[in-house]
């Protein structure tokens, strides 16, 4: 009942009563040429930069480190590029004194901690109803208009449930962590149950619910998929859209809130939503800027993961990224072949921890490396335990919890830090 009320509200607290305006003023800007957009983020940036430059300290000093002594020295968009960048690490170091205001009545989000070092983003309800407005106006030009009959399975479910059916937003929640050939009947009657028009999920719960499926020959038909939080790759894409008789439409975003792409309606490649952010491509990372949340202010934010831009990028127009190669993790395997992924939650609640990997050699069978700057307890080894086992089901997996150096911690020879690693098949893996 407790998760029925939560999810009820927290749709609530989304709706058009709420994000109306928000709505409209984004529709605009799809219709923006890129000169207007252009001169609308530059006003919209303007005012993020001052607002932090005269209200939080810490930025500040970063500028004044930078030369930048006052915010008349920042006039357009181009000067973006002479602003301090922001890491990760100076975040998790200092993250509430980078807020432009009081933190209190703020909501707190934890990134999922992919990169070994979870920190926590501020909002307001500003920032969190300008994000579902986006939401809202890419998933209608995608055919889906919210309140039609959805399935979500995106880990709002734990072990101990299988489904949960919210009738205010008319969505049926299904657990990303009982998939398996014992459920595959279970998780099929309930979809065809539901009549949905469309299907949320990671892209590896997808691939996972539509492999149990088609190894029972069955099929659902649900006209719209929208993937999001991991990289989707074409052999998942294949499979989910034969399955579900779908089409993918999938999601690139952070839970810094500094970038949204979104993949174009003819699925040619991915465009940036429209007054979001403002990016700049790197090889090997991307350095982002929210225009949607002045009070965590998150200018020239530098993140790892890779976009690959179209080699062609003059006759493309707004859809010049070709793919996202982000967050490519494996998934743990349960003894009763249960895949579980997205496993931010197994240790983001404890300051401590700096940095932590799942290391798996065989089928049920996990070490939890821990990197901790001084001695672990044994009563947080046994939460962290608790917490995978509660997701795994007890019995389901044999957990070592092991504090280590950094050096024990595996990397990819491109230095590439991985979440999960597991060494069972590896060239099928889930990611």
């Amino acid at each position: 009942m407790r998760k029925y009320i939560k999810e009820s509200l927290k749709y609530l607290l989304r709706t058009r009563l709420f994000i109306h305006k928000y709505v409209n003023e984004i529709n605009v800007m799809y219709d923006m040429t890129p000169k207007e957009l252009k001169a609308r983020n530059e006003r919209r940036f303007l005012e993020i930069f001052r607002k932090a430059f005269y209200k939080s300290e810490y930025y500040r000093g970063l500028c004044h480190a930078e030369g930048i002594k006052s915010v008349d020295e920042i006039q357009y968009l181009e000067d973006i590029a002479k602003l301090p960048i922001l890491t990760k690490d100076m975040l998790k170091a200092h993250g509430e004194e980078l807020l432009t205001r009081s933190k209190w009545g703020l909501m707190k989000n934890h990134t999922s901690g992919t990169t070994g070092t979870p920190l926590t983003v501020f909002q307001d309800w500003t920032s969190v109803w300008r994000e579902q407005a986006y939401f809202v106006c890419y998933r209608k030009r995608c055919g889906y208009n919210y309140g039609e009959p959805m399935v979500s399975l995106r880990g709002n479910l734990g072990r101990t449930e299988i489904s949960l059916k919210v009738h205010v937003s008319n969505t049926l929640f299904l657990s990303s962590y009982n998939i398996n050939e014992h459920t595959a009947i279970t998780y099929y009657q309930l979809i065809k149950q539901h009549h949905a028009k469309a299907i949320e999920g990671y892209p590896s719960s997808l691939y996972n619910l539509a492999l149990v499926l088609r190894d029972k020959g069955l099929e659902c038909h649900i006209p719209i998929a929208f993937t999001s939080s991991e990289t989707l790759h074409d052999y998942q894409r294949m499979l989910i859209e034969k399955v579900f008789n779908t089409q993918i439409y999938d999601h690139y975003g952070t839970t810094e809130r500094t970038i949204r792409l979104e993949e174009s309606f003819d699925h040619d490649g991915y465009f940036e939503d429209p007054g979001y952010g403002i990016e700049e491509y790197h090889d090997d990372y991307v350095i982002s800027t929210s225009l949607i949340n002045d009070v965590f202010p998150l200018i020239r934010y530098k993140t790892d993961d890779r976009i690959v831009l179209k080699s062609d990028t003059v006759n493309t127009k707004e859809c010049f990224i070709d793919y996202i190669q982000g967050r490519n993790d494996d998934c743990l395997i349960c003894k009763d072949g249960t895949k579980i992924v997205r496993l931010g939650f197994v240790t983001k609640d404890f300051d401590e921890i700096d940095k932590t990997q799942f290391v798996q050699k065989q089928k049920g069978d996990v070490e939890i490396r821990i990197v901790c700057s001084k001695t672990l307890s044994e009563e947080v080894k046994d939460k962290v335990k608790k917490n995978l086992e509660d997701r795994c089901g007890k019995g389901n997996m044999d957990i070592v919890v092991r504090q280590v150096d950094d050096n024990e911690i595996i990397y990819s020879s491109l230095l590439k830090f991985k979440y999960v690693y597991s060494e069972i098949g590896r060239g099928s893996n889930i990611s």
